[in-house]
């Protein structure tokens, strides 16, 4: 067997280098009748006999390689492989039946279809996957400051999930699991049509924290109460005694240092310097003056026994 293709216009040769200083262009025709259609559903095949070839080494056999070329001064670097159609690119794992009704129906730049715990599409990188939506323009300097493994950008939701187990998921082992922030708006909304909005379970189950004067929780209602505490059950309790709860007295600058643009319906707890707490509720609006605060008045104490 001769040597492969030195330039451009000598024949292929199959196990051998062929080289060529100008592009090669493969074209499928029909035939010669209008009515012979082209008979198969591709124009080239690259394939191992039955699927199986031994090496030396304990690797697979890839059935096509494609490189691009590097970057070097003047030159950006090329593309490994660029493909148009339908899809630009179809991939299956071994053991996945090919769904020619999917690939049809989904038309995407990628279409990966893996198996189960074998991933459809996976990537590695710094992000591993980026995904911008229509119209949302390019930003590298964020893309760069993020190491996350899934970036997703739009004009609209940059991600969102859907799933008959959760719609998105997030697990983390000494860090937060899901972190939401805005500027102006809610950092995390939760929203149901009939359930709960967000549910919290750990301990605490829910934390919430104000920078500054801001309220650690914010609760609101249309039309019931904003906050519902479950009673837990207990025993029997004693009947009530008439009982006269003492109060810190408040006027003349002697009561807490409470915030002056508190807002009407705002419940706060303080500690003194021994660690007997107190509470305190805001009946009003600032208005010509400062908001205006009222100690919710308690009953006597005593030792938990639970």
């Amino acid at each position: 067997m001769g040597s492969g293709a030195d330039n451009a216009g000598d024949d292929m040769v199959v196990g051998r280098t062929n080289e060529s200083e100008e592009r090669t262009i493969l074209v499928a025709k029909g035939g010669g009748d209008a009515l012979d259609g082209y008979g198969e559903d591709f124009v080239l095949r690259v394939a191992i006999e039955n699927d199986k070839v031994l090496r030396d080494a304990s690797e697979g056999v890839d059935a096509l390689h494609a490189k691009g070329t590097i970057a070097f001064p003047g030159q950006p670097a090329g593309n490994g492989m660029v493909a148009t159609g339908a899809n630009g690119v179809v991939g299956y794992v071994h053991g996945a039946p090919r769904d020619k009704a999917q690939e049809q129906q989904v038309q995407a730049g990628v279409l990966g279809a893996g198996g189960t715990a074998l991933p459809g599409v996976f990537g590695r990188g710094t992000p591993g996957v980026l995904g911008y939506g229509q119209g949302a323009a390019r930003d590298a300097a964020w893309e760069a400051a993020d190491p996350s493994a899934v970036l997703g950008r739009a004009v609209g939701i940059g991600v969102r999930g859907k799933g008959d187990d959760g719609g998105v998921r997030g697990e983390s082992e000494n860090s937060f699991g899901v972190e939401g922030k805005s500027t102006l708006a809610p950092g995390v909304r939760g929203q149901s049509a009939l359930g709960i909005g967000v549910l919290g379970e750990g301990s605490p189950g829910v934390s919430g924290l104000g920078p500054g004067s801001a309220n650690g929780g914010h609760f609101e209602s249309e039309a019931g109460a904003q906050l519902r505490l479950l009673p837990r059950r207990s025993d029997a309790l004693n009947p009530p005694l008439p009982m006269t709860p003492n109060a810190i007295p408040v006027e003349r600058g002697q009561g807490p240092e409470l915030p002056r643009n508190g807002r009407a319906g705002e419940l706060t707890a303080l500690q003194d310097p021994s660690g007997t707490c107190t509470l305190w509720f805001c009946v009003s609006d600032p208005g010509e003056g400062p908001a205006r605060w009222a100690q919710v008045l308690l009953g006597s104490t005593f030792d938990g026994r639970a």
